[in-house]
């Protein structure tokens, strides 16, 4: 059915800036991706949740694509950054690095250390700073999320 709009605003209230939305055709594209009204929220700086749908019953593939490129952006944000340990700052590298990342208030320091990170890489110049200051975002933690009814779920016929 189409009940699950208040479940949507929750989880998009719950992970918000950092929720990456796979969504399948069906109830959940109709109530989801409908402007001017979603169930989708974002917060007090304006970010919400990245929302795409696939058109096809590809829904897990499509989730798993979007979990492979942001472990991968990931990787490379890190492997990179990494690189410009001692130009950034040992303790701001060593915090970034080394967060974990699994509280609120953790998600929230760190988003504040890649905003410090991006202070400090405009003022630096080369392609590794260049690479690194498209990537930082990508060191705060995503949460993926595939949504679909049950047409994705072959639970009709």
């Amino acid at each position: 059915g189409c009940g699950e709009t208040p479940y949507i605003k929750l989880a998009s209230q719950l992970f918000g800036d950092r929720m990456v939305v796979a969504n399948a055709t069906g109830c959940s594209s109709i109530y989801g991706g409908n402007l001017p009204t979603t169930p989708w929220r974002k917060n007090d700086e304006g970010r919400g949740p990245a929302w795409s749908n696939s058109l096809f019953e590809d829904n897990a593939e499509f989730g798993l694509g979007f979990h492979l490129a942001i472990d991968k952006h990931t990787h490379n944000a890190r492997e990179t950054h990494s690189n410009l340990k001692e130009k950034v700052g040992v303790e701001l590298s060593e915090a970034l690095l080394e967060s974990e990342q699994k509280t609120e208030p953790e998600i929230f320091e760190q988003r504040e250390r890649v905003e410090e990170l991006k202070a400090v890489l405009s003022k630096m110049k080369g392609d590794e700073v260049q690479r690194l200051n498209k990537l930082a975002d990508y060191l705060v933690k995503k949460s993926v999320w595939m949504i679909g009814g049950d047409g994705w779920a072959y639970d009709i016929g």
